[in-house]
């Protein structure tokens, strides 16, 4: 209690915050009713309405988050790449969203980055993580950081993992603007309890596991031709 009367609370779960998240969810429902982009959300009951959960998603697009922003109810807060803040609009976006900043290669970064995820549990948030730490093209692979582990170990928060498909259709890595026609797929998995595994690493692979391996209940075409 008396960490939380030195501090203030974290930014992500301010006013600001919940406005603009909601704005960019009433912005995905029309692309989606409009058939532009559609967001297909499978198996979102397993969030809580509140209280601290750590989120542990793939990342294929640069665009990923806002996808997730969209399948929930609630605020998040994510750990993102510094490089974001290079752009004028993404840097304001991802700082009235109260993301957390996390510069690659940079031990001190990762630890103050660390530090701010764990003030925004303790405050009752949701933090998301990508794990792979940078965009992965599809088929590709790369080791998961274990920072998503660490956290939920010293914390004992649960993590949910989730699979986002069909995200790099709408804004392959590389390109500026979107494309159309596409439906992505946000697969949430079952909880897993930290307090299950004896070790980080053990963590650590069981949620790369249940991330690359969850599927969705309907097919999942791929929708450029």
């Amino acid at each position: 209690m008396a960490s939380r009367l030195r501090r203030p609370r974290s930014r992500g779960l301010g006013k600001r915050a919940w406005l603009l998240t909601w704005s960019i969810r009433l912005i995905l429902w029309t692309l989606g009713f409009t058939r532009v982009i559609r967001v297909e959300i499978v198996n979102d009951d397993v969030v809580p309405d509140e209280g601290a959960v750590i989120l542990a998603a793939n990342h294929t697009s640069m665009i990923d988050v806002f996808f997730l922003l969209a399948a929930l109810r609630r605020e998040a807060i994510a750990m993102a790449m510094a490089e974001l803040w290079k752009s004028p609009l993404t840097r304001w976006l991802v700082e009235v969203l109260g993301q957390i900043a996390v510069v690659r290669g940079d031990s001190d970064s990762g630890k103050q980055a660390m530090e701010s995820a764990a003030n925004a549990l303790e405050d009752g948030a949701l933090v998301g993580i990508f794990p792979e730490g940078k965009c992965v093209k599809p088929g590709e692979t790369v080791p998961y950081r274990p920072g998503v582990a660490v956290l939920a170990k010293d914390t004992g928060v649960p993590i949910i993992p989730v699979r986002v498909v069909n995200a790099n259709e709408v804004l392959p890595l590389g390109k500026k603007f979107p494309r159309r026609g596409s439906t992505v797929y946000v697969i949430f998995g079952e909880p897993i309890d930290p307090d299950e595994f004896a070790t980080v690493q053990g963590l650590l692979d069981e949620v790369r596991l249940r991330i690359t391996t969850l599927e969705c209940s309907v097919e999942m075409p791929s929708s450029r031709k």
